[in-house]
């Protein structure tokens, strides 16, 4: 059989369980953006522009990317996130290779990253044991 048939898949993403959960952290910094509270790993500026699905402006990293900029004007920043119910920290994980291949893409275009400003993110849900990475 050939490896690049695509698995049978389980209620929860045949359901929509991985939409609702993308559409449940996007709506969380839609919030973020009108009660003026602060993007994580960025600076404590005002968010100005959320984009969705950001594949359509040339992201690779684009389940959504938030813009921040300083409330004099000038200096901007990014915040481009990939959301993933489920995935797991392993070697073998499709959509974890799939995730890190999009931000080293990201990463390696000034057009969509500035590393002295923007970060890259993977939002998740609950991870399980087996799927936490711990660093002695």
């Amino acid at each position: 059989m050939n490896d690049d048939v695509t698995q049978l898949s389980n209620p929860f993403s045949t359901g929509g369980g991985g939409t609702h959960f993308e559409n449940q952290v996007q709506s969380a910094f839609v919030i973020l953006m009108l009660t003026g509270g602060a993007v994580p790993c960025l600076r404590p500026w005002p968010i100005k522009k959320i984009k969705l699905q950001g594949k359509y402006e040339g992201y690779n990293t684009d389940d959504f990317i938030v813009c921040v900029e300083e409330r004099a004007g000038g200096q901007k920043a990014r915040f481009l996130s990939q959301i993933k119910y489920s995935v797991a920290v392993t070697e073998n994980d499709t959509a974890f290779r799939q995730v890190i291949q999009a931000a080293w893409n990201d990463f390696q275009n000034p057009e969509c990253f500035n590393p002295r400003t923007d970060v890259i993110t993977l939002i998740t849900g609950p991870l399980t044991d087996s799927q936490c990475v711990v660093i002695d």
